[in-house]
């Protein structure tokens, strides 16, 4: 067992895929929750023009994201918290959505 999750991360923007080795799989299936309460954490906190929240949440989920290999969730993350920074609702909002969208269709294969 390695010391990293992920092992590979193949992405088409329609059909995003993630290669993972199955001894992580009960890990894994905790950060996806995580990182889908995290978007609703993001988009209350938006709504509340709570843009410190935001960002510290987008910071967290942005590390995460690297550390597991989801390169996409960190990317986006990343681009959340730089607008929060800044108190940019429009990107956050846009990019909360891509994130979003990310989550529901992006497929975790199991070696």
């Amino acid at each position: 067992m390695s010391d990293l999750p992920v092992t590979k991360s193949t992405s088409s923007e329609d059909e995003p895929i993630v290669h993972v080795e199955s001894d992580f799989k009960p890990l894994v299936q905790k950060f996806m929750t995580n990182r889908r309460k995290e978007v609703v954490a993001m988009r209350e906190a938006l709504a509340r023009n709570d843009f410190e929240t935001t960002g510290r949440i987008a910071h967290g989920m942005k590390g995460a994201g690297g550390i597991y290999g989801f390169e996409r969730i960190a990317v986006l993350a990343g681009t959340i918290e730089q607008a929060a920074k800044t108190g940019s609702a429009g990107p956050i909002d846009t990019d909360l959505e891509l994130l979003a969208t990310y989550l529901e269709r992006v497929q975790v294969m199991f070696a």
